[in-house]
C-alpha cells in the first residue's frame, strides 16, 4: 500500500465537501468521518488545512453488442446493453492551494433493485473512509 502524502496525515482541521451526485453517499461519508475524531471537522474551507470531498458519478462506457444463434431453428438474435460504471470518488485537496493531494475511486457494485443500489452506494462510501483510516494509521 502506497503511503499517503505526509500533509494529509499531519492535518488537524478538515472541511468535508459534497462533490455531488448523491446526497446518500455524502451523508454516509459524513456519518463515518465525524465520529472518527481524527480531524476537527470545520464549517468552511477557509478554516481547514485540507478538504476531503466525496463525489458520486456514473460513467457511461457506451453500448455492448453481441449476438446469439439458436442452433435448433438457425435464427440469430442481436442483443445490446448499456455499459455503466457507478463510482464513488474520495479526493483530498490542500485547502490553501486547492491542489489534489490524493484520490481513490470505489466502483459501486451493480444492483437491479433501487434499495440494493442505495445500499451499495453506502457501502462504497464506507469502504473509502475505511481505506483512508487505514492509510492514515499506517502513516503515523
Amino acid at each position: 500500500m502506497a503511503p499517503l502524502p505526509a500533509k494529509i496525515a499531519a492535518a488537524k482541521k478538515t472541511f468535508l465537501s459534497n462533490g455531488g451526485g448523491s446526497n446518500l453517499a455524502y451523508d454516509s461519508f459524513y456519518s463515518e468521518m465525524q465520529p472518527w475524531g481524527r480531524f476537527e471537522i470545520v464549517g468552511s474551507p477557509d478554516e481547514a488545512e485540507q478538504i476531503v470531498e466525496l463525489a458520486y458519478r456514473v460513467e457511461n462506457g457506451g453500448t455492448r453488442v453481441w449476438s446469439s444463434t439458436n442452433t435448433y431453428n438457425n435464427t440469430t438474435q442481436v442483443h445490446s446493453a448499456q455499459i455503466v460504471d457507478p463510482q464513488v470518488v474520495l479526493t483530498v485537496f490542500d485547502a490553501k492551494t486547492e491542489t489534489s493531494l490524493w484520490a481513490e475511486t470505489d466502483h459501486r457494485r451493480l444492483a437491479r433493485c433501487q434499495a440494493n443500489r442505495e445500499k451499495e452506494i453506502i457501502n462504497s462510501a464506507q469502504r473509502l473512509v475505511d481505506d483512508l483510516k487505514t492509510r492514515i494509521t499506517a502513516a503515523q
